[in-house]
C-alpha cells in the first residue's frame, strides 16, 4: 500500500500497478451485468400452431426446451431471485455466463411443459404467482381450460425441487381496467400495500410488478410490506448493481423468438 512505502518510490509505483492489473483480471473474471429473462405460457406445440400462431405470450414446448438446451450447452449458469440480490448487494461475485431465469402468471401449463425443461437441466428459476389465481389443488391440464397453480403443487415442488422458486405477481392486479390503463396505476398507496400484503402469506420476499408497470407508490408499497425487491421490465435491460433495487429490469422473451434473438440478448454489450 501507498501509506507502507515513500510516495513516488518504485516500490509504491510497482504495486499500485500490481493493484490495478489485479483489478481488471476481477473485472474481467466477474460480470457486472446479469440478463433476466422472462417468460409466459408455455404450451404443447400443436396448440400453439393452432391458437396462439402470433401471441407473444404464449411459446411452444419445442422451442423453449431449444432454448433451454442452447443455455445448458453453452454453460450458462442460472442463477434465483436470492443468489441475485446476494449478488446486487455485492455478497456474490458471478461469472460472465450468469443468468436469471423467471416466468409471469403462473398459468398451470408452466408446472407441465416447462417445470420438467427447467428440472431436466438442473436449471433454477423463479415463478411469479398472481395471488388471487391460486387455489388448492392443481386442476389436470386440459388444453381448453385456463388454470393456475394450486397450492398442492407449489408446496411439492418447494419440498422436491427448491431450485424452481414462487414469488409475487401481486395479489390482485394482473388486469387492466376500463379506460384501458393497467390497474396499478390508478391505486393509491393504502390499496397498493394491501394488495402487496395479501401476497405475504404465501411466504413471498420479491415481486414483479403486473405488465412490468410501476411508479412511486408501487415502489413504496413494495419497501413499506418488506419486499427485499421488486422486478420491471425493460427493452434491453440488462440487471447490474447500479440497477433500482425495485425495480430490477428483465428482458421479455417474445412468443416467437428464435435462438438468434435469444443470442442476442444473451450478448448485448450496452
Amino acid at each position: 500500500e501507498i501509506s507502507a512505502c515513500l510516495v513516488g518510490s518504485e516500490m509504491c509505483i510497482r504495486d499500485r500497478s500490481s493493484n490495478i492489473q489485479a483489478d481488471k483480471k476481477i473485472e474481467n473474471l466477474y460480470t457486472t451485468k446479469i440478463p433476466i429473462l422472462t417468460f409466459h405460457r408455455i404450451v404443447p406445440d400443436d396448440l400453439k400452431k393452432e391458437r396462439y400462431t402470433d401471441n407473444q405470450w404464449v411459446q411452444s414446448v419445442n422451442d423453449f426446451e431449444k432454448m433451454m438446451r442452447y443455455l445448458y450447452v453453452n454453460n450458462y449458469k442460472t442463477i434465483s431471485a436470492q443468489e441475485f440480490y446476494e449478488w446486487y448487494i455485492g455478497k456474490r461475485e458471478y461469472d460472465k455466463k450468469t443468468i436469471m431465469i423467471t416466468f409471469d402468471d403462473g398459468v398451470y401449463d408452466e408446472y407441465y411443459y416447462a417445470y420438467p425443461i427447467i428440472k431436466k437441466y438442473n436449471f433454477k428459476a423463479t415463478s411469479f404467482l398472481i395471488g388471487s389465481n391460486i387455489k388448492d389443488k392443481t386442476e389436470s391440464y386440459d388444453k381448453d381450460k385456463y388454470s393456475y397453480y394450486g397450492l398442492d403443487v407449489i408446496n411439492t415442488i418447494r419440498d422436491e425441487y427448491p431450485n424452481f422458486d414462487f414469488q409475487s405477481h401481486s395479489y390482485n392486479m394482473h388486469y387492466a381496467t376500463a379506460d384501458g390503463k393497467y390497474r396499478i396505476e390508478s391505486m393509491n398507496i393504502n390499496e397498493l400495500e394491501e394488495d402487496f400484503a395479501l401476497n405475504k402469506k404465501f411466504g413471498f420476499k420479491f415481486m414483479a410488478y403486473p405488465f412490468g408497470y410501476y411508479n412511486e407508490n408501487a415502489i413504496k408499497a413494495a419497501k413499506d410490506q418488506g419486499y427485499i425487491m421488486a422486478f420491471a421490465f425493460a427493452p434491453y435491460g440488462y440487471a447490474t448493481r447500479n440497477s433500482n433495487q425495485y425495480a430490477i429490469p428483465r428482458i421479455k422473451i417474445n412468443g416467437q423468438a428464435t435462438i438468434e434473438e435469444l443470442r442476442k440478448w444473451l450478448e448485448y454489450k450496452k
